[in-house]
């Protein structure tokens, strides 16, 4: 069971339905997800009189990382306690259903009787209060195919993870899950699409839990009996997204799946011929899978099931686009683009310039283009406010809600507002570049990010999520303030003001970085230059930054203006275990991403062959690895491969940091990047490089700062090398000295605010 800020009486009705079990052999591994609720759940199973495992947890924890954590437990305890895996079956609860008194026992004999790896079963929706029946099948409601078969489980999972049953060595193999950025709840999803290609799915024809819908639901139920004909959509841009976004998550949950039972069978897991990922091939091939999505639309729609056709419909749109895309970059006019810079060069040599074309050339090749593809329309707002919000609030424009999407910066943004809410105040997120993927995915990520210490329902009902892209009108209120969060959603607060006659002219500019030396000379360097002209008032994060613009000039630059030190949980790396030092090679971890010009990756590059050479590194001496972004691996001297690795999953980070030596981590900006602090908390020897007032060296003796040169960097890297061991004192930065703590500098913006929001 995963356990995160439940209610009460709701988790005290799901361990008693546990305790009361007709199959009294039982326990219960509650995973305490939300890092706090362990002597609530503590009590409960005690006076139910149920055995119970508690698995505590530093950090929150989503529900697909709370079930691995759980599930992993639980192989543990069989391993400690000497159980053979055929006398122990682990079955999936969530903290606020009930089951029916026969749940586990009708799920046991099910199980030996098809010789499956899982079952699982219909459930039956109540209400908040548990009592009232909603509706007697989540089957019938959701328009559930009883038996999808492998691929059809990558349409619509059919399988809710709090109906299952399943055997250990499903466990086995499914641990651990597939990592992810964001949100998703594929779990159930995962263990069913392991389960399928192995063992076989059963399903139990009738209901055996009361699935419990209220507000607080993470995924309720949908009720999809209406409506559910063939409808028919002109396919566009956001209709295209949304079903890229499905299938996004398809091909890779049907990718992982079949090289998780590739390594099953080379590591034995599995024998030959025992896993069956024949029908996972549209989403294995490059270049093909589009028509075996489009058959199975036809079948699905004359079998009645049309929701799914749809689903199969829109995958095999997808992977059209994807192909034709592919062709189009190979072939079309990245292909002429090529031939002419050819002959562009060799015109050049002789006798100087290009063949004029003929005359009537103009006309036939080249029609006339909408000034839209020319104009940065980002700073265009796509909506109108229409002033029909009841309360003011604080609106603030990001470029997307999308899990998936959010990255450092616009985290920070959604922080801000979480603790603005939390605060009294009603704020608004809208979303200004990219629709939302999944509304209540989105909603259920932002809220998981509120700060416990607040009233969470208080400020959950304060919050809101719009879409600024797909939806034409936002109600909105007069005396709304904004806040933007870069430099072309600035532009969208300004116009709005301004078109709208708002209340309060000027606007919030949350500034984390000096965007115009993100771009070369041109149109985005003078727009985001332009931004500064407005009437705002800035946050800055950090004071470095501010520090900066007051160095360049700008006059809202002030000593009283706002600055925050960077969100980093310096423990969650303080605390890290190191490696124990052995005799196998050093690790040296770069911060690589060669497609962020800030982060100087050919720099880098060079710093570190230099390093290496100086060094007369081998093998035998030093592991290379890049972090951050995936790229071609990277031959070095001295016959030295400098392996990319990719984005890390987040929980996994501070574990890898501390088997690692030396880090080497640039940004060339004002704003002080995260990974060097990261680094030099979890122990590393980290060089990164000096920028303006920026030294983070000032921070700890385990950060050297140098200028951003390959023979300075070099020469650091050599330093930290022979240098010794960090010390623990070295780990506690104290992350004031780069301005208030998030929390303080909310508290005082909160405050400011009050002249302009009402706050409850």
């Amino acid at each position: 069971m995963a356990v995160f800020r439940p209610e009460p009486d709701y988790l005290e009705a799901q361990i008693r339905s546990i305790a009361d079990q007709t199959h009294a052999s039982r326990r219960l591994i509650a995973v305490i997800a939300d890092t706090s609720s362990d002597t609530l759940v503590s009590d409960l199973a005690t006076a139910a009189g149920l055995p119970f495992s508690l698995v505590p947890s530093d950090v929150t924890l989503d529900s697909v990382r709370a079930f691995e954590a759980g599930l992993s437990e639980t192989l543990r305890l069989i391993a400690a306690e000497g159980l053979d895996d055929d006398a122990v079956l682990i079955a999936l609860c969530d903290q606020d259903d009930i089951w029916h008194p026969d749940r586990l026992e009708k799920g046991v004999a099910a199980l030996a009787a098809s010789g499956a790896d899982l079952v699982h079963s219909d459930a039956r929706l109540v209400g908040p209060d548990g009592k009232t029946v909603l509706q007697r099948s989540m089957f019938a409601t959701e328009r559930r195919k009883r038996n999808p078969g492998l691929r059809g489980l990558l349409y619509r999972n059919n399988i809710t993870g709090m109906t299952t049953l399943m055997r250990p060595r499903l466990v086995r193999l499914a641990l651990p899950f597939p990592p992810q950025s964001g949100v998703h709840f594929y779990h159930d999803l995962w263990l069913g699409l392991l389960a399928s290609a192995t063992g076989g799915v059963h399903v139990i024809d009738e209901c055996l839990v009361d699935y419990r819908q209220h507000d607080s639901n993470v995924m309720g139920a949908i009720d999809r009996r209406q409506g559910g004909g063939l409808r028919v959509k002109r396919p566009d841009a956001m209709w295209l997204r949304k079903e890229a976004t499905a299938y996004a998550l398809a091909r890779y949950l049907g990718q992982s799946t079949y090289n998780r039972l590739t390594d099953a069978i080379a590591d034995g897991r599995l024998s030959h011929g025992e896993a069956k990922a024949a029908p996972l091939r549209p989403y294995l091939r490059r270049m093909r899978g589009m028509g075996t999505h489009l058959r199975d639309a036809l079948v699905l729609t004359l079998q009645g099931h049309t929701g799914l056709a749809r689903i199969a419909a829109g995958f095999a749109v997808v992977s059209t686009g994807r192909m034709v895309w592919t062709l189009r970059e190979a072939f079309g006019p990245s292909l002429k683009t090529t031939i002419d810079g050819f002959d562009t060069r060799l015109y050049s040599l002789s006798p100087g310039m290009t063949p004029r074309p003929p005359s009537s050339s103009h006309r036939q090749d080249r029609p006339p283009v909408k000034y839209e593809s020319i104009v940065d329309l980002r700073k265009e707002p796509r909506f109108v406010p229409e002033f029909t919000a009841p309360h003011p609030a604080l609106n603030i424009l990001v470029p997307t809600l999308n899990p998936t999407e959010i990255f450092a910066g616009i985290a920070t943004a959604l922080d801000i507002g979480l603790g603005l809410a939390a605060r009294g105040y009603h704020v608004r997120f809208i979303a200004t570049d990219l629709p939302l993927s999944s509304p209540g995915t989105s909603r259920s990520f932002v809220l998981g990010r509120l700060p416990r210490a607040h009233d969470l329902q208080g400020a959950a009902d304060r919050i809101s999520l719009l879409c600024g892209v797909q939806s034409k009108t936002l109600s909105l209120n007069a005396q709304d303030v904004f806040m933007a969060t870069a430099w072309w959603s600035a532009h969208v607060a300004e116009k709005l003001i301004r078109r709208h006659a708002m209340t309060h002219s000027r606007f919030l500019y949350l500034i984390q970085d000096y965007e115009p030396h993100f771009y070369a000379w041109g149109p985005e360097f003078a727009d985001a230059m332009a931004s500064y002209d407005f009437a705002f008032d800035p946050v800055f994060n950090t004071t470095l930054l501010r520090d900066w613009f007051a160095g360049q000039n700008f006059g809202f630059a002030t000593d009283d203006a706002l600055a925050f030190h960077p969100s980093i949980d310096i423990e969650r790396y303080s605390r890290v275990a190191r490696a124990t030092p052995g005799g196998a090679p050093r690790r040296l971890a770069l911060y690589g991403r060669p497609d962020v010009p800030r982060n100087m990756y050919a720099t880098a590059i060079e710093a570190l062959a230099r390093f290496v050479a100086q060094e007369q590194l081998g093998a035998e001496d030093i592991e290379l690895v890049s972090i951050g972004q995936h790229h071609g691996d990277v031959t070095l001297p001295g016959g030295l491969v400098l392996k990319s690795l990719g984005k890390l999953a987040w929980e996994d980070y501070p574990d890898y940091l501390g088997s690692v030596d030396l880090g080497l981590s640039l940004m060339y900006s004002p704003h002080p990047s995260h990974p060097p602090l990261e680094m030099a908390a979890a122990g590393v020897r980290v060089v990164t490089n000096t920028f303006g007032p920026k030294d983070l060296s000032r921070l700890s003796p385990a950060i050297l700062s140098v200028p951003a040169t390959a023979p300075d960097l070099a020469g650091a890297l050599s330093a930290s090398w022979h240098a010794a061991p960090v010390s623990q004192s070295d780990r506690e930065i104290n992350l004031l000295d780069l301005g208030s703590h998030p929390e303080d500098m909310i508290d005082s913006l909160a405050n400011r605010l009050v002249t302009r929001l009402p706050r409850i």
